[in-house]
């Protein structure tokens, strides 16, 4: 233990001296609160945009009853003339809507009336208020027929033999986070990037200033001088991770969720036990680097392999966004997936077994400790060590 504690030591001491180093573990961090609050301004844009609609709207006169309708829906109808496919094209106009010039006549013979609306479906920006018109369309179509059956003595409910309900039973704070689960993604990755720098040093960067030959000359185990490495690295790549993940906290505290229908609280209690499901992968997001590091002939070459490391945090958030599956127990103990499922449901204020912690943390360090020994073998290699 007294040999781990002196490479830790020094170790610590070299990255607090080392600027790249330094830069790495505290620069991602910084733009935490950039990004998050970034990424909720424009969602609650997007919402805004979707609420105050404005449409442009070919031939209007032919549907007043419509035109009317929207209108008392808060939207804002300006009348257009032209190519309409060309204007969204150019981007010129976002959407329009066009009446048909037999409009009046397809209603007064009980046919149906199409209102096509013209927009890009490419453009992630028209996706909304597009959406809120259908919808709005859709709600007023629905009153005109039941204004034709109460004309002919039909009730409106006869057309309605089945009716579905919403009894939504997520909480306001697991629906907030459906929404910005970017945040945990966010958090993992800063585990990943922020003890990056001192870890590709310790090896790669050793070896390219062959200061590693000389070092495991002294008479300390190979295994001792990779733990000491690993932990001081560990500990830079987990101050930058909890800083983001504190400041991506302190961000949707201060973003204006309000605007969407959301309020964001956190206590102090669901910080702990962010921290407590999050510790464990700074350890082995360093120890990957370190393995990684050894194979690299210098640290330019180092960061090259590693760059794909940190694709590894996306992979939970793509198979939860693409392709859900119902969480079951044994999914906790699955390094970084279960960090991410830990981190969605403490921020959705879900509460867990103590199990679900425990089987989360000790399968990443247990697989964090083999790495290390296995770096610790591949020293014991001469042209791992020569390069």
């Amino acid at each position: 233990m007294h040999a781990i504690k002196a490479v830790f030591r020094k170790e610590l001491i070299d990255g607090f001296r080392d600027r790249r180093a330094l830069l790495t573990a505290f620069l991602f961090p910084a733009f935490a609160p950039i990004l998050i609050y970034g990424l909720i301004y424009a969602i609650v844009n997007l919402s805004s945009d979707a609420e105050n609609l404005k449409v442009s709207v070919i031939n209007p006169e032919a549907a007043p009853a419509l035109i009317q309708y929207l209108q008392e829906k808060g939207v804002e109808i300006t009348p257009f003339e032209g190519n309409a496919e060309q204007a969204v094209r150019d981007k010129k106009q976002e959407y329009i809507l066009e009446i048909p010039e037999d409009y009046q006549q397809r209603l007064r013979e009980f046919k149906t009336a199409i209102v096509p609306i013209i927009h890009d479906s490419s453009r992630s920006d028209t996706r909304n208020p597009v959406r809120r018109l259908r919808t709005l369309i859709r709600t007023y179509n629905g009153s005109l027929s039941a204004l034709r059956l109460i004309a002919r003595g039909v009730s409106p409910l006869v057309i309605q033999g089945v009716v579905s309900g919403n009894q939504d039973i997520a909480s306001e704070e697991q629906r907030l986070i459906s929404i910005f689960n970017m945040v945990p993604l966010y958090i993992m990755l800063a585990a990943f990037i922020a003890g990056m720098g001192l870890a590709v040093d310790s090896t790669a960067g050793e070896r390219e200033r062959k200061s590693l030959e000389p070092l495991l000359v002294n008479p300390v185990l190979r295994l001792h001088l990779i733990q000491g490495k690993w932990l001081a690295a560990s500990f830079y790549a987990a101050i930058g991770m909890i800083s983001t993940m504190l400041l991506s906290l302190i961000a949707m505290l201060y973003a204006p969720l309000d605007d969407i229908g959301f309020v964001f609280s956190i206590s102090i209690e669901q910080i702990i036990l962010l921290i407590l499901a999050t510790l464990p992968l700074p350890f082995l997001a360093t120890s990957l680097e370190m393995l990684l590091g050894i194979f690299a002939k210098s640290f330019k070459d180092a960061q090259s392999y590693i760059g794909l490391v940190t694709l590894m945090p996306t992979l939970p958030f793509i198979i939860h966004t693409f392709n859900p599956v119902p969480i079951q127990d044994w999914m906790y103990a699955i390094p970084v997936f279960g960090q991410y499922l830990l981190m969605t449901e403490v921020l959705g204020a879900v509460e867990l077994h103590w199990l679900a912690y425990l089987s989360s943390g000790v399968s990443c360090l247990l697989l964090s400790v083999l790495l290390c020994m296995l770096t610790s073998r591949l020293l014991a290699r001469e042209a791992v060590i020569t390069g």
